[in-house]
């Protein structure tokens, strides 16, 4: 994590009263120093540079998204596309907290979709709370203590009974926990 800045006013009769401060969010002002080919993530606090480079046999085909070809035999059992989100979230956040919303951006009729968190989560902070057929809702379920950072793999995987056919896609969500509980 980069240096921690944060622009505060200050009442200006007593040193010690902090009325208001706010998280200055480097990505957006360009004080960043991340290189070419990373993203600008804004965390409480601070901010981090990352890659999301596509590793193989996965094709970059935008900033955010990977697929894995068909046509490439390694594809068969790896999920077909892995998207990456960032957010961040406050130190000892009240729990249970509905933190990230999940929906599949295409419905297949007949398909039955079912989501699960797929790797990052070996302490079980988090779950998953189906919606509908088309959506869910992460949870933290666990107060964590930051700063700490999650990166989870969750993954909707749909399967069509009628057409004996069955895919799965990814979300790779990085989650910065701050160091503050504001």
């Amino acid at each position: 994590m980069q240096e921690h800045l944060f622009s505060c006013e200050y009442d200006t009769t007593t040193l010690l009263l902090i009325t208001s401060s706010s998280n200055v969010n480097e990505c957006e002002t360009g004080t960043h120093q991340c290189g070419e080919g990373q993203v600008c993530v804004n965390i409480h606090g601070g901010y981090r540079c990352l890659d999301n480079r596509c590793l193989e046999p996965y094709v970059q085909v935008s900033e955010s998204r990977c697929v894995c070809p068909s046509t490439k035999p390694e594809c068969r059992d790896l999920p077909f596309s892995i998207v990456h989100r960032y957010m961040s979230i406050t130190s000892e956040r009240s729990v249970p907290s509905d933190i990230f919303q999940i929906q599949a951006t295409s419905v297949y009729p007949g398909a039955l979709n079912t989501f699960r968190i797929r790797t990052g989560d070996e302490r079980g902070e988090f779950y998953i709370r189906q919606i509908n057929n088309i959506s869910a809702m992460l949870v933290l379920g666990r107060a964590v203590t930051g700063p700490r950072e999650f990166v989870l793999d969750l993954e909707m995987v749909s399967v069509n009974p009628v057409l004996s056919y069955q895919t799965s896609s990814s979300l790779r969500l990085y989650i910065f926990v701050g160091p503050y509980a504001f």
